[in-house]
């Protein structure tokens, strides 16, 4: 909406523009505020409850701040705010386009634990990764509000400035923006308390991810050590690192890599004693949903279950055929 003129809603009541103004979004609501004086003074006194409004419209939401992923350098967007709204909004697009962009990470014709997946299957899997990758940002919304750090550690660690290096690149060190152990024990909670759907979906998701990134993307670390590393920074960082590797900021994503490498290999060796791992935790979940399978037969459950959440081999034709593609396949875990 573009050349608004303030004169023209002169008679306008309140209550009906700040309805339309819950449905603009972000651009088009700037827009609309510039118009006039009296316009931008109404709007934004009504920014709490409109932002609330327009965040609660999106697919789970942060449950409180969160973390900006415009820049390399994150910082805290305050809940019910227009720019809490711009970063939802920008999320939102992202993950449509990793989805539907690019087919060598998110392969949906044939996902780990499945076999080919026909075109309903296929688009059934779309919205269950795109789910996943939310409930990724909010984990990592979680460290916006637990002790979180200032962009300027960001900075520093990119930077590779002398200034708080040690500091930063230290994994038991809490000022280390890419570890951030404060916010571990929150997350951790978060992943424990969620369903099996949910689980089943983010498995996928890592999985998929780590993968699919180590086949496309050269990072300096061995092939199962970088897909450890890899699912757990999807999982701690969410869209901000995914868009970071396949958009060409492999030097941000390469930092993560890197941070979060340093960290298992101190897990490895007794030095860290810091939580779990965020997928650590999740496959412990997924195990533990699954009746505490292990070995074989957790691997039989997994394929089990996430065949079962888009109802692959179930789906039948009109003659009562199971679709093409849908019988049990190969692909192994």
């Amino acid at each position: 909406m573009m050349g608004f003129k303030g004169r023209a809603i002169t008679n306008v009541p309140n209550e009906i523009v700040l309805q339309i103004v819950e449905y603009m979004d972000s651009w088009t609501c700037m827009r609309f505020m510039k118009a006039s004086k009296k316009l931008y003074m109404l709007i934004k006194a009504h920014e709490h409850s409109i932002s609330k409004g327009r965040a609660a419209a999106f697919t789970l939401p942060p449950l409180g701040d969160a973390l900006s992923s415009r820049t390399d350098q994150r910082y805290v967007i305050p809940k019910n705010t227009f720019e809490m709204n711009r970063e939802l909004e920008l999320r939102e697009l992202r993950t449509d386009l990793l989805i539907s962009e690019c087919p060598g990470i998110f392969c949906l014709a044939s996902p780990p634990w499945f076999p080919p997946l026909p075109p309903p299957a296929q688009r059934r899997l779309a919205p269950i990764l795109k789910r996943a990758l939310h409930q990724c940002d909010r984990i990592a919304d979680i460290a916006a509000n637990e002790s979180p750090l200032e962009p300027k550690y960001y900075r520093v660690l990119f930077e590779g400035a002398d200034e708080m290096t040690a500091a930063t690149l230290d994994p038991l060190e809490s000022l280390n923006p890419l570890a951030n152990p404060e916010a571990r024990p929150k997350q951790i909670e978060y992943i424990q308390s969620l369903p099996l759907e949910d689980i089943a979906g983010l498995y996928t998701l890592v999985n998929m991810v780590g993968y699919g990134l180590m086949a496309c993307c050269q990072f300096n670390t061995s092939s199962m050590e970088g897909k450890t590393v890899t699912e757990e920074c999807v999982l701690r960082h969410g869209t901000w690192f995914v868009w970071a590797c396949l958009r060409s900021e492999l030097d941000l994503a390469g930092c993560m890599i890197g941070a979060g490498r340093a960290e298992l290999k101190q897990w490895e060796s007794g030095a860290l004693k810091g939580p779990d791992g965020l997928k650590m935790t999740l496959t412990a979940r997924f195990r533990k949903l699954l009746g505490g399978a292990t070995g074989t037969e957790f691997s039989e459950k997994v394929e089990e279950t996430l065949r079962k959440l888009i109802k692959v081999g179930v789906e039948r034709d009109k003659t009562g055929k199971l679709e093409e593609g849908s019988k049990k396949g190969t692909n192994a875990i």
